[in-house]
């Protein structure tokens, strides 16, 4: 298995998974005119993609799934109350195959097993683990903390894909309203560098191939303070931080070049 994430920050999320099998697309907030290069630049056509895994609505997550609609015509994989959300707040040209996701049941898509995780945000959100190829991936991203249940399902894993969105000291400091740095600093926002750091520590990794750092804020974060602060907490896992407009490099990749 592995995956690629091909824009990671507040402005566009969206990231690949695949196996020898089947390949998904976890959210798509892309602008339409990125779908198809940041795929290219993955070895990816729209073609390729399987399903799409919706985390939750916020725009940086859903605003080019119409566009990605129209290129495949593929199943939409979420809750029954985020796709309830995507229908009002999406602006969809006919009506998806919505296919709904239980928490903590596993669901098979394609050869992939996926297993949901709700999350603490300030809408409905969920994060999943994935199977496939013998090998499992955690992946969590808006959430104010890290819940006991996403603790105990990330034991053992072989990659990980998490949030470190900000900096404490930096977004304390940051020139955002009064009232969003206390949503995003309260327990439906976001993870701080330190908490997802702490989430790390309590996870057992000794055996994860590779950790990746997610949804940095491009304003109140900096790569080498999110990298720095869990890999002090974590210094046993091989971690990188994911680029924040543009495509990264497949995990498989990345870990050669260690």
């Amino acid at each position: 298995m592995k995956f690629c994430s091909l824009s990671s920050c507040s402005y566009a999320n969206s990231v690949v998974v695949q196996d020898s099998h089947t390949c998904i697309l976890i959210d798509c907030g892309l602008r339409k005119r990125d779908i198809k290069p940041f795929l290219q630049n993955a070895g990816l056509a729209a073609g390729d993609i399987d399903a799409v895994l919706v985390t939750h609505c916020h725009t940086d997550h859903i605003y080019g799934l119409r566009f990605f609609l129209e290129l495949k015509d593929v199943p939409v994989y979420s809750t029954a109350g985020i796709l309830r959300q995507l229908q009002h707040c999406c602006a969809l040209k006919r009506h998806p195959r919505y296919k709904i996701l239980s928490h903590l049941a596993e669901e098979k898509i394609g050869s992939l097993e996926i297993m949901t995780l709700g999350l603490s945000h300030d809408v409905e959100t969920v994060g999943f683990t994935i199977r496939g190829d013998g090998e499992r991936m955690g992946f969590i991203t808006d959430t104010g903390f890290v819940p006991e249940h996403c603790i105990k399902a990330f034991q053992s894993l072989d990659y990980l894909y998490i949030e470190s969105n900000h900096d404490y000291d930096m977004y304390k400091n940051s020139s955002k309203p009064g009232f969003v740095v206390k949503r995003n600093l309260g327990p439906t926002g976001h993870l701080s560098n330190e908490q997802c750091g702490e989430a790390l520590r309590s996870m057992q990794l000794q055996g994860c191939k590779l950790v990746m750092l997610g949804h940095l804020s491009e304003d109140d974060n900096e790569p080498q303070k999110a990298l720095k602060n869990a890999r002090r907490l974590a210094p046993e896992v091989p971690i990188e931080s994911a680029p924040p407009r543009l495509p990264g490099l497949w995990s498989d990749l990345l870990m050669r070049c260690k």
